[in-house]
């Protein structure tokens, strides 16, 4: 009605363009009073429609639920019998991954529901756990192909991943301990003998290739025959592979040592030393990569990476005097550590 007496408002316009636009307003309150009909026609199409094909997570082509993640361990199964390790490591993550979201959804539903409703809340939690442990299992498997691909260094921050999540009381826990035994990783069996008994034979494997104090200590090695011939691009990246392998070690052992830590004390101690031997070997490379870096005179590169050896040694250790004492060579600190005698009255 509105829109008819607007459209009185032009009867100057001659008598064809009336009749255009008389023709085309009416199509147009037409549409307009059919379109809440076909709105309503949708949605009761809409609530009359099957529940059931509205649950897509139910249906075989979903990929975010536990029938999905084992079916991709079935098939990496098959691959590794077959000696394809590649397609076994690429279904192996993809289980991974779809485990490791269940378990993070249905323990944020935990959180949702803890002190609503109890028995979602439980029921959440058993769903979160069976989806973790499904995890850790799809993460050693996927260890174990790539040590049956001859890639240790990949095997390695797996299987710590699943001792941290197990703990070395539960069989995968052991299982993932045993493993690195045999890769060289660590040197003590679980549980390790106590005092007075005799040491189990343990056949200790060749280490985990760069991932290891022998293959960091390589790296080191051939940074300085690339200093000694002037090759200091490749000083540079043969260090900052050291430093970040070095690093790894470090953390690794680290975790270790707290996994081990009143469950496993020689263990706990060994891994502990570990961790802070390779944290020197770090800090050396670090300290190797900062002089690499002031003998291309790009001062500002190797500042951060003094700090960080002074931050972490201390100045009282003898790296960190060296690290600080560069500092003051390059300008950046102006007063020298320890204080003479002299400067030190003068205050």
């Amino acid at each position: 009605m509105i829109l008819l007496v607007t459209l009185s408002s032009f009867m100057g316009i001659s008598g064809m363009t009336r009749h255009s636009l008389y023709s085309g307003s009416l199509a147009l309150l037409a549409a307009l009073c059919l379109a809440p009909v076909a709105q309503a026609q949708d949605s009761r199409f809409i609530a009359q429609a099957d529940p059931s094909e509205l649950r897509p997570l139910a249906q075989d082509t979903s990929i975010l639920n536990v029938q999905a993640g084992q079916k991709l361990m079935k098939e990496a199964s098959e691959a590794s019998g077959a000696k394809n390790y590649a397609l076994a490591v690429k279904k192996l993550q993809e289980a991974r991954q779809v485990f490791n979201q269940l378990s993070n959804f249905h323990q944020d539903l935990v959180g949702s529901f803890s002190g609503l409703d109890i028995r979602i809340s439980n029921a959440q939690r058993t769903r979160a756990l069976q989806a973790a442990q499904l995890r850790d299992e799809a993460t050693y498997q996927l260890a174990i192909a790539h040590r049956a691909n001859n890639q240790p260094e990949l095997a390695v921050p797996l299987l710590v991943q699943v001792l941290r999540s197990q703990s070395p009381t539960r069989d995968m826990g052991k299982q993932a301990y045993a493993q690195l035994l045999e890769i060289g990783f660590v040197d003590l069996p679980y549980p390790s003998p106590k005092e007075g008994e005799p040491a189990p034979t343990v056949t200790i494997g060749p280490g985990a290739g760069v991932l290891s104090l022998a293959g960091g200590d390589q790296m080191m090695a051939d940074a300085g025959n690339a200093v000694t011939a002037g090759n200091y691009s490749l000083a540079q990246t043969k260090l900052k592979e050291a430093r970040q392998a070095f690093n790894q070690l470090s953390n690794f052992y680290q975790d270790l040592a707290n996994v081990f830590s009143g469950i496993d004390t020689p263990i706990a101690d060994s891994t502990r030393q570990k961790a802070l031997k390779t944290a020197q070997n770090r800090d050396e490379a670090t300290y190797q990569l900062a002089l690499v870096h002031r003998a291309q005179n790009q001062p500002e590169l190797a500042v951060p990476l003094l700090v960080q050896i002074v931050r972490s040694q201390q100045p009282t250790r003898d790296l960190g005097r060296k690290a600080y004492a560069q500092l003051v060579e390059l300008g950046f600190a102006d007063t020298p550590y320890p204080r003479t005698t002299q400067s030190a009255s003068g205050r």
